[in-house]
Formats: C-alpha cells, sequence, structure tokens
C-alpha cells in the first residue's frame, strides 16, 4: 500500500493499492457512511433520446456496504453517488465501486481513528510473502503464506512403483521432483514471492530446494516435517524458519499470541481477558499489552458492538499494546472466535488491579 496524501483536518487519506493485502487491510478500515472515490466505470445516456454508454469517470461514493472474498482480486464498495460528473445525473444513484490492484482511492471519514491510521500505515512498509513448498517420494503440497492466511494452491500424490525396481522407481522420483520444481517456479512468479521454505521428512526436499536455487534468485530454507502432504504446513507455521522469515505477517503473530494465552487459561487466568465486554474493561485502564480481534467484529451490524470494538482498538493502540487483526475465517480465526472473537494478554493482574483501580 503507498499513502499518497493525507489531509487528516478534513478526514482525507488517499493511496493506491499494491497487494491482495492491502484490499483485505482496505476491506477492515472502510466503514459504513464514509466517502470512498476511486475512477469507475458508469453507464450514462449522453443526451437526450441516445443509447447509454459506459463511460470511465470519478465517483465518490458513501458507503452502504463492502464485499470481500477471501483471495480475491477484487474489492466491491457499494453506495450511493455523493459526487461525480454533474452532467451525468449520476448523484443520488446507487453504484458500486470495484476495487483492484493498481487502483488509487480516497477514503474521506468525519474522523480517522488511531487503529485505523497505524494499520495502513503498517501496511504502507512491504510485508514478506513466502511460499512453503512440502514434498516427500510421493506427496507434495504448495501453499502461500500471506496476511491474509495460507492459501494452499498446488498439491500432487503419486503412485511410485516399488523400490525392488530400481530403474523404474529412480525414473519415477525425477519426474516427481520435476514436476514439483516446475510448479514451484511457477507460484514463485505468478504469486510474486518473496522467499521459499522447502520442507520435508527425507532427502527429495534437498534435491527440490537445489533445483528451485538454479532457477530462482530468492531466499530459499530448508526445514524438516514429518510428512510431505498439505497437513505438513502447520509443522511449519509453528518451526523457527517460518517466524524468522514472515515474522511480521499477522497469522503468526496471531498464533504466538493465542498459544500464550491458552497458557495463561490454564496456569495464570487473572493475566488474560476474553470476549468483547472483558477486553474492553481491560483496554480502556491500561491492561491490555497483546490484543487479537477478527475481523468480523470490526463489520459487526451491531451498532454498539462495533463502537466497543473500535473503542478498544484505540485504548490499546494509545497504551502501545501489540493488535493484531485477523480473519475469521482463518484456523486460528475459529478458535479466536471461540473465545468471543476477541482475546487479550494483560500487563497485570486485572482481578486484584482493577480494586486498586477502582479506590484511586
Amino acid at each position: 500500500m503507498r499513502i499518497i496524501e493525507k489531509n487528516l483536518r478534513n478526514g482525507i487519506v488517499k493511496l493506491q493499492v499494491e497487494t491482495l493485502d492491502d484490499l483485505w487491510a482496505l476491506f477492515n478500515v472502510i466503514n459504513r457512511g464514509d466517502v470512498v472515490y476511486a475512477r469507475t466505470t458508469r453507464e450514462v445516456k449522453v443526451g437526450e433520446g441516445s443509447e447509454g454508454r459506459r463511460l470511465p469517470m470519478v465517483l465518490g461514493v458513501r458507503v452502504e456496504g463492502i464485499e470481500y472474498q477471501e483471495f480475491s482480486n477484487k474489492l466491491r464498495v457499494k453506495g450511493v453517488v455523493v459526487d461525480g460528473p454533474e452532467d451525468y445525473g449520476v448523484r443520488g444513484k446507487h453504484h458500486t465501486l470495484s476495487l483492484g490492484l493498481g487502483d488509487v482511492i480516497t477514503i474521506v471519514k468525519e474522523k480517522w481513528s488511531d487503529f485505523e491510521l497505524d494499520y495502513i500505515e503498517k501496511l504502507a512498509v512491504k510485508k514478506q510473502k513466502v511460499l512453503i513448498v512440502l514434498v516427500d517420494s510421493e506427496d507434495a503440497c504448495a501453499a502461500v503464506l500471506a496476511e491474509q492466511g495460507v492459501k494452499y494452491v498446488w498439491e500432487r500424490s503419486s503412485n511410485m512403483p516399488s523400490k525392488l525396481y530400481s530403474f523404474d522407481y529412480e525414473s519415477a522420483l525425477r519426474e516427481h521432483i520435476e514436476e514439483v520444481v516446475a510448479s514451484s517456479l511457477h507460484i514463485i512468479s505468478s504469486e510474486k514471492v518473496d522467499a521459499v521454505i522447502v520442507a520435508g521428512p527425507g532427502e527429495v526436499k534437498n534435491a527440490v530446494k537445489s533445483k528451485i536455487a538454479e532457477k530462482a534468485s530468492l531466499p530459499i530454507y530448508v526445514d524438516t516435517t514429518s510428512t510431505g502432504s498439505c497437513s505438513g504446513v502447520k509443522e511449519v507455521l509453528n518451526r523457527d524458519v517460518a517466524k524468522k522469515i514472515a515474522q511480521e505477517l499477522a497469522l503468526l503473530k496471531a498464533g504466538e499470541i493465542i498459544e500464550e494465552f491458552k497458557e495463561l487459561l490454564v496456569k495464570d487466568h487473572e493475566l488474560i481477558s476474553y470476549g468483547l465486554g472483558n477486553v474492553y474493561n481491560a483496554a480502556v485502564i491500561g491492561a491490555v499489552k497483546k490484543l487479537v480481534v477478527v475481523d468480523e467484529l470490526l463489520r459487526s451490524p451491531n451498532e454498539e458492538e462495533r463502537r466497543l470494538v473500535y473503542e478498544t482498538l484505540n485504548a490499546a493502540y494509545s497504551r502501545r499494546a501489540e493488535v493484531v487483526i485477523i480473519p475469521g475465517k482463518s484456523d486460528i480465526g475459529a478458535e479466536v472466535l471461540g473465545f468471543g472473537g476477541v482475546i487479550a494478554i494483560n500487563r497485570f493482574k486485572l482481578q486484584l488491579n482493577i480494586e486498586e483501580f477502582e479506590k484511586n
């Protein structure tokens, strides 16, 4: 995401969409009632009695709804046109802006919250996208780790001949490796990844790593897992090599936080909060140190719930808490939803400090 202009006195932020992760970020930031400006096309009648033509124009749309499908390449912003060319009578009409990679958009809010500004400014710094290749002598899987989550893009399973027939086996293994390498190189190019992790239980991963390195000039890491199938992706995500090269990605952060949260839930539950009401109470007194919230809460149809979410996020940001927003549809998001959609690790034992706070 590239921030082109900020005029907070007038509530204006102008930016350019550079990655699919940017679209997901905008999905979390654009709210009902905001005005979004973007170049679009609309069918209009140029003269009376003439046939309609679709013309390019810049429209400002007051947002009534927003749609985003995971890993799609478009964000659809629906609403009523409040600004546009006067000649075509488009004001007051409904219109949908379809936003994609490369688009320049302007968002106008009555007031930008601290968390919204911090969120898009962090996204203005490019984050790494990592290709994970799982492989063994029979199976293979490729997944891309990005801010949105894990995207499984390719899978292969081979019926290998017995090792007793060494020639047939070696030939089939070479073919298997070549196909894994070819698919990996295609994904590296199409997904524009920054690094690759090749993992698996045996020596095949090393052969795959070497052949990818011959064709692709980017960092390639090797790790060990119990399987070469897609079920090994979670193993990779839990290991140090993934954390080292993708430590800024939200899902890895959230995974570490929820593991700490679950440990404290058993050992010292006064150091955690969960559920919107409890986390809000902790945030406003400065107790929250780490916070994970699923994106669905930011767009809750319940106005009071939405207000509490934003006040919780702002209170946490203002006290420099680590705040992570994740998709509710991800595996980690599903875990957080089980605790009400928001969890927090606190700086101090809340029960004791709340009593002291009320005395002062």
